[in-house]
């Protein structure tokens, strides 16, 4: 043996010698509650272990479901990963992982010297090929050591092939196994491992290649899944050739014989089966999630992100999404939502260029039921992800129409005026807002869609029959600033940069934005749902809300943030009167028999009231040229909200206006079957006839 060889051996073997009295003193060190483990705080001196040893968890993948707990909607996640108990992991799995790593994990202390010393003496001494020694348990400190850098000095600590590195895992692993037991470890192990394809630990790897919970794993897919481990990338059968797979998972099966957890024949046999490969489509984020749900999917994802609760930006709010391991319970109702899509579809082909859709809401706590449109949800395909149902500063919605009469009515309501007060409405008004007249002159003067409207109109019976010329006095007596007022308590949110411009110049300004009350602002079909919702609860706000329920990775609920957010936006009594009055439209007669049309006049949808066998209320909305078409109805238990626009071009004439009435009646016809019959309340005599 020349010199410098014989040397090379003195040092292995000196190293070797040092490891051992190292594995001795860590052994021997007390062991005392550990937590605060980051490559930061390790140092080579024993004496510098820290008093507790604490593993951050690793990323957990965050899952939205349905109100019913169950239909899984979207996952969202940097790693896909899904913790679960041993328990959980087929007895097969535990094993065969233990034979393909660590086939020491039962008998050594966290490092197994023996191990040590054959690789070195294998990769320093006689020049083979690379062998690793790290015990299951030294893997599992190397992971979460990695997860706990906070900076990439600590990462490089975690990760770099030093000795130094190696003495870490070493004096960390010792630790570890006295303070918690073999079964803790190899649960905690196989939760943190990447096993390729996406899978992060057992439960997304399980579903990664079989599309199975890892309670179901045979011995051929446990031994291929446990083959992953030592190089995800290499043996990945999906990415790669199988061969490798296969040859990687018959030294598995080798291991288990060896250790006696299967018998020849029952390795030979999985041997013998092929891969079956069945890997399972990620669903990943709202586009590759269940499209079903995709817009309601956009906006949960859009709510999260504006909620301060979960982050103090946009960024760190969808990277506690991604990472946190909750699971979110929505509100969305899987049978309302088939019953709206139903409908839209019924209505209007996804191809048409127009528009259609419907929100639906639950007064009383905000909970949206169902957003369906007549569109695909996605990034390809001709899917769009733009917010058609909810809004955006991007995308602010559609013009409303007339179902904004509301608003003046609940601020005429406000101020004192009652359901019976009584106008003359002449066939066109000329007001005292400025703006072109079609008959000449520079002040705005609507016309009332029908001549037969022409007459005296009380508030409930202009609302039936909606006519233009009766609110636009109405508007005038009560101020268009007031109007707004109303609007925003109910809900309403203005986004296009147009219309905020108007609404601050109507504050200073009684002669701006006369044309407010026959809706001309663009706004979302969620916040229409959800203003009509108010008036069903009783003059109750609630923010819309996607959630029933939220947990954290622990299982321990997300204090608040599924709660209902309130506040009594209108009295119980101006909010009865303005339901009463929308009886009007639907063919429902006032429940203090102010007439719902004057003499000779007709309501808007009576069809809704005659095929909803339950107190029922509602408004019509069209726009000048018919650019846009809505009804909103609501009982006191549920309100919708459907549109039609082109959302590419607002001053497109719509093919139907009538095509909303029916969407959101036959919704609610379906949707209603699940829920109690529950009645309006009668205006007072003060807000219905303005007498005590």
């Amino acid at each position: 043996m020349n010199r410098g060889r014989h040397r090379h051996l003195l040092a292995t073997l000196l190293l070797c010698g040092a490891l051992a009295g190292v594995i001795v003193a860590a052994a021997a060190f007390p062991a005392a509650g550990f937590a605060g483990l980051t490559a930061k705080s390790a140092s080579d001196d024993f004496s510098d272990l820290p008093t507790n040893l604490e593993f951050p968890p690793a990323p957990q993948a965050s899952t939205l479901y349905a109100s019913d707990g169950k239909t899984q909607i979207a996952e969202f996640y940097d790693e896909n990963r899904k913790n679960v108990s041993l328990g959980q992991v087929a007895p097969v799995m535990r094993q065969a992982i233990v034979a393909a790593e660590d086939n020491r994990f039962y008998d050594h202390q966290g490092v197994d010297l023996k191990g040590v010393v054959r690789a070195f003496v294998n990769n320093e001494v006689e020049g083979g090929a690379t062998q690793g020694a790290s015990t299951l348990t030294q893997q599992y400190v190397r992971a979460s050591l990695k997860y706990a850098a906070t900076n990439s000095e600590e990462a490089k600590l975690a990760t770099e092939d030093t000795a130094g590195r190696k003495l870490r895992e070493i004096r960390y692993a010792i630790a570890l196994e006295h303070e918690l037991s073999k079964d803790q470890i190899l649960e905690n192990y196989l939760n943190i491992t990447y096993f390729g394809n996406n899978g992060y630990g057992i439960y997304a790897a399980s579903e990664a290649y079989f599309s199975k919970p890892p309670s179901e794993l045979t011995l051929a897919e446990a031994a291929m899944i446990a083959g992953m481990a030592q190089n995800p990338t290499q043996y990945n059968p999906v990415a790669n050739d199988q061969q490798a797979a296969l040859d990687r998972r018959s030294y598995v099966l080798n291991q288990m014989v060896k250790l006696k957890y299967v018998t020849a024949a029952e390795a030979t046999a999985a041997k013998a089966a092929g891969l079956g490969l069945k890997p399972k489509q990620s669903a990943q984020s709202c586009e590759n999630g269940n499209t079903a749900y995709g817009f309601f999917c956009g906006w949960f994802l859009d709510w999260w992100k504006a909620d301060p609760a979960f982050g103090s930006t946009a960024a760190e709010r969808e990277d506690n999404l991604r990472k946190g391991g909750y699971t979110i319970v929505s509100s969305l109702d899987v049978g309302m939502q088939k019953a709206a899509q139903r409908q839209v579809d019924a209505a209007l082909d996804s191809g048409s260029r127009f528009a259609t859709g419907v929100v639906l809401v639950e007064p009383g706590t905000g909970r949206v039921k169902a957003m369906a449109v007549n569109r695909k949800y996605g990034l390809s395909g001709g899917g769009t992800v733009n917010p058609l149902l909810s809004g955006s500063a991007v995308s602010p919605g559609y013009q409303a129409g007339s179902t904004f009469k509301m608003f003046t009515a609940l601020a005429a309501l406000q101020q004192g005026i009652p359901l019976n007060h009584t106008l003359y409405a002449p066939e066109r008004y000329t007001s005292q807002y400025p703006g072109d007249c079609a008959t000449g002159g520079d002040r705005y003067c609507p016309k009332n869609a029908s001549p037969a409207m022409t007459g005296d109109q009380t508030m409930s019976s202009a609302f039936g029959e909606s006519a233009n010329t009766y609110f636009v006095q109405l508007e005038e007596q009560v101020t268009v600033k007031s109007a707004i007022a109303a609007a925003e308590s109910a809900g309403v949110v203005l986004r296009g940069r147009g219309d905020q411009n108007l609404a601050a110049q109507a504050k200073t300004d009684d002669d701006a934005w006369g044309s407010f009350t026959l809706g001309t602002a663009q706004v979302s079909p969620l916040d229409m749902a959800n203003a009509y919702a108010t008036v069903a609860a009783r003059g109750e706000y609630c923010t819309a809300l996607p959630l029933t329920s939220i947990t954290d990775q622990g299982g321990a609920q997300v204090a608040s943030v599924a709660d209902p957010t309130c506040r009594q936006a209108f009295s119980p009594e101006v909010a009865d009167a303005a339901a009463d009055m929308a009886r009007c439209p639907v063919g429902n007669e006032s429940l203090v028999a102010i007439a719902c049309e004057h003499p000779g006049g007709g309501v808007t949808a009576a069809s809704v009231g005659a095929a909803i066998d339950r107190p029922v209320a509602g408004k019509t909305g069209t726009t000048d040229d018919n650019n846009a078409a809505w009804f909103i109805g609501f009982t006191p238990n549920l309100a919708a909200a459907s549109f039609l626009a082109n959302p590419d071009k607002y001053d497109d004439e719509v093919p139907n206006t009538r095509i909303p009435i029916t969407i959101a009646r036959d919704t609610l016809s379906e949707a209603l079957t699940t829920l109690p019959v529950r009645n309006f309340t009668a205006p007072t005599n003060q807000l219905a006839f303005g007498t005590p």
